[in-house]
């Protein structure tokens, strides 16, 4: 059974940048993954933060052009699928908040997980923040 994943913004980001530090393993693990065929996740909270973040203009990450080209050929993977939250999102994502005492831009993280966990997928994500999150699943593309 192929594994079913869903990247944070910052895999996205690493992979399309090629001046980052962490471009290569992303780029890597996004191609190992197209190659063997799993299956890639996507959402909104995702979509919209990667193309708010690459188009900046203080950060000049990418063009709209070629950021847009970037998502489009992920969303375009045949084995890609956009998730919402389900039924147990909601009680996974506060259960998160109260018992971790997130607030600010941990409660982004938790919502990821809380996603992650409710649609038995593995998070992809370069933020070691996500290792407190009870019955997430995640990898570090640059940890070795």
């Amino acid at each position: 059974m192929m594994t079913r994943y869903l990247p944070d913004v910052n895999i996205l980001i690493h992979a399309l940048r090629q001046n980052s530090p962490a471009h290569i393993p992303c780029r890597h693990w996004l191609e190992q993954c197209t190659t063997n065929g799993h299956t890639l996740l996507y959402c909104e909270l995702i979509e919209v933060a990667f193309i708010r973040i690459c188009t900046l203009p203080r950060l000049a990450f990418a063009p709209m052009s070629i950021t847009l080209a970037f998502w489009q050929s992920y969303c375009n993977y045949p084995f890609s699928s956009r998730i919402v939250p389900n039924a147990n999102h909601a009680h996974l994502f506060k259960n998160y908040i109260a018992t971790l005492n997130l607030v600010g831009n941990d409660v982004n993280d938790a919502w990821l997980a809380a996603l992650a966990v409710d649609h038995h997928a593995t998070l992809v994500s370069t933020d070691v923040g996500f290792g407190r999150f009870a019955g997430l699943d995640w990898v570090n593309p640059i940890k070795k």
